[in-house]
């Protein structure tokens, strides 16, 4: 895996997804590795000869340029992430998407969180906070082989499910978002 640690001039980008105003995405490319992603299309801004997967640029200036964006926008739903998951593995040593909560939370703007990684519980203590969160997991199948076939890197499937129970519980909106549906993988009997 390359890692490359970048700057970035802004962070808080307006959304193409209906119902999301903005998003916020700390990293560019994703350790999660899966087959299908559809933000493959964001390597051609980054000069990486590696595959998709292989590589994930670091936006180590994140927090700081999330406040001045938050400063001057209007108040909006705000997505982490849509082109990379804000929990792949390198979340737990650089911290940008619990970084960045401590900075929505300041101005209580509204956040979605989508991911496959059981780390977003690390984060639990925060997303409690919100005046308006949801929280969801992709989930691609529930047999545990093919996962690891089309998304390696992502947390197991029973994990996914269990934090998402956990933070139910914990009073936090959930979803699931089923898909993409995979041919011979998904419609399995």
């Amino acid at each position: 895996m390359i890692v490359r640690e970048i700057l970035c001039k802004s962070i808080l980008s307006k959304s193409g997804i209906s119902s999301v105003d903005y998003a916020v995405n700390p990293y560019v490319g994703c350790q999660h590795g899966c087959v299908y992603c559809y933000a493959r299309f964001m390597k051609r801004f980054t000069g990486h000869k590696e595959e998709w997967g292989e590589f994930v640029d670091v936006k180590v200036n994140t927090p700081q340029v999330l406040t001045r964006d938050l400063s001057s926008t209007t108040k909006g739903l705000v997505m982490l992430s849509s082109v990379t998951d804000p929990y792949q593995p390198l979340e737990k040593k650089y911290e940008l998407t619990r970084k960045c909560l401590q900075k929505l939370l300041a101005y209580q703007f509204p956040i979605t969180v989508l991911t496959k990684s059981s780390l977003v519980l690390r984060d639990l203590d925060l997303l409690t906070k919100f005046s308006n969160c949801e929280a969801g997991f992709t989930i691609t199948t529930i047999v545990e082989d093919d996962r690891r076939k089309v998304e390696p890197n992502s947390s197991p499937v029973e994990e996914r499910l269990s934090a998402l129970e956990e933070l139910h519980e914990k009073g936090v909106l959930t979803y699931v978002f089923l898909g993409p549906i995979l041919p011979y993988i998904t419609d399995k009997d």
